[in-house]
């Protein structure tokens, strides 16, 4: 499992996390990612209202995808 499995899990099961939010926008991006490279920041929000049970802020959802997209560049290098 990786490390952000691991945070995402974590934020899950600890509502009180530091930066819970932005962790758990995190794993739905990765998600939504995984399941089309044209994910859009609904996609990410659905996510983490249906699979995650978390409403996510849609900048923070944002902020996620666009986070998520750079580092996958990044290791295509």
């Amino acid at each position: 499992m990786t490390t952000l499995w691991r945070t995402v899990l974590s934020a899950l099961q600890d509502p009180g996390a530091p930066g819970r939010e932005a962790t758990i926008a995190r794993g739905a991006a990765a998600l939504a990612l995984k399941r089309t490279l044209e994910a859009t920041v609904e996609d990410v929000l659905e996510i983490g209202l249906y699979e995650f049970g978390i409403v996510i802020e849609p900048q923070t959802a944002q902020a996620a995808l666009t986070a998520h997209r750079v580092t996958e560049a990044d290791q295509e290098r």
